[in-house]
């Protein structure tokens, strides 16, 4: 038995170096160009940092488009999961004016119950690609305690001033629906307006950055 102790302790030595090696070597990625399938270089896409709260991260590289579709599902099926149950706890008054209905209500008033909670659903949650979490305190709805929601209302009077005062405005063809400006304008399913280059900013990326030939 005394002559196994020194070789069971080299082997748990060496599985403890192999752990730790696998525990400290770094997930990221660099930008060094690979060679793709032709032979050029191509850039490696960099993880996306996802933090986790107490100065912790973990990494995840980019979505895929399946899985871009399996999370933007089950993000729809928790909002029209609280939808319903918002829904379910107004029966009866669905047709009353929302300030009547529910509390803290600004920019809403006069608009029927169910009507403004389905705006909420498919207007302003299915615009951003969100769940109702995104701007309200899921429960306590009246609160103005996330940013997210006093920003909404400040977007929302955007949208209306564009299309009462200058779309309105823009010649149409008789018989053509004019057009009109929505969350999903700018948004397109993300929380942050979609510019040129994708998510970031309503303008895209800095001037000096832009395309050749923007404004």
């Amino acid at each position: 038995m005394s002559d196994r102790v020194p070789a069971m302790i080299a082997a748990f030595s060496s599985v403890a170096i192999l752990i730790y090696a696998c525990a400290t070597a770094p997930t990221t990625t660099t930008n060094n160009p690979s060679p793709n399938a032709n032979g050029a270089s191509a850039p490696v896409m960099q993880p996306a940092q996802i933090s986790i709260g107490a100065g912790q991260s973990v990494q995840r590289g980019p979505l895929t488009d399946s899985a871009r579709r399996v999370r933007d599902s089950l993000t729809a099926a928790r909002r029209d999961s609280g939808a319903a149950m918002v829904l379910r706890s107004i029966a009866g008054r669905e047709n009353q004016p929302a300030e009547s209905v529910f509390k803290n209500i600004k920019v809403f008033k006069g608009v029927p119950a169910a009507r403004l909670v389905n705006i909420m659903n498919m207007g302003f949650g299915r615009s951003l690609g969100v769940s109702c979490g995104f701007c309200h305190v899921p429960g306590k709805w009246d609160l103005d305690d996330k940013e997210e929601k006093n920003t909404a209302r400040l977007m929302l009077a955007m949208v209306q001033t564009i299309n009462r005062d200058y779309i309105s405005k823009v010649p149409s063809d008789s018989g053509v629906p004019r057009p009109m400006v929505s969350c999903f304008t700018c948004h397109r399913g993300n929380p942050r307006p979609m510019g040129p280059e994708g998510p970031g900013g309503p303008g895209g990326p800095p001037p000096a950055n832009r395309p050749t030939g923007s404004d």
